[in-house]
């Protein structure tokens, strides 16, 4: 979630191996960026919503529930404690990895110069404890980059993992009656 300066909002959607963006926007308020997202989720009805809660995407997140949207809506909080702490020293480096492991696995993104960028602007370093740490924003605008909001939008989306939709099971009726006495057949 951004407001005004060089980041911009992206909203977009992720299911098993295809990624798209949605939307790209530069200059809305937190409750624009929030009936925007409502929008998306009405339309594309998704199974889970993660809104990155730092900074401003926390109002974003608050408008959203008060609108009666909270179900399946998830606050994404990158420097909380990784899942796999021996492996990642945050929550947004994890999420960073495991979009680099669907990646590798063959993922279908968008053709977009920006996504390109932010997918390999980023570098990592290891932490004390060996943990993969990923390259502050900060850092990388001193090296002439521009926050990787795009490659942000597709990572978050696996800070929630969704068990695959089960098919609807047929619905079948069966008579066990006596079949002379029955008047249906």
């Amino acid at each position: 979630v951004a407001r005004f300066g060089d980041d911009q909002t992206v909203i977009g959607w992720r299911q098993g191996r295809k990624a798209v963006i949605l939307g790209k926007y530069r200059g809305l308020d937190t409750a624009q960026v929030a009936h925007r997202t409502i929008e998306f989720m009405e339309k594309e009805k998704p199974d889970a919503t993660v809104v990155d809660g730092d900074g401003l995407g926390a109002g974003v997140v608050d408008q959203i529930r008060n609108r009666g949207f909270g179900h399946k809506l998830f606050e994404f909080h990158g420097a909380q404690k990784a899942n796999d702490a021996a492996k990642y020293f945050n929550r947004r480096a994890e999420v960073w990895g495991l979009m680099r492991d669907w990646l590798q696995a063959g993922a279908e993104i968008p053709d977009d110069p920006e996504l390109e960028v932010d997918l390999t602007g980023p570098e990592y370093l290891y932490s004390p404890k060996q943990q993969i740490q990923l390259e502050k924003k900060e850092d990388m605008k001193r090296r002439g980059l521009a926050s990787p909001d795009c490659g942000d939008c597709i990572a978050m989306s696996f800070a929630v993992q969704i068990a695959a939709r089960r098919p609807q099971p047929k619905t079948s009726y069966v008579y066990h009656g006596d079949p002379e006495t029955a008047w249906m057949a």
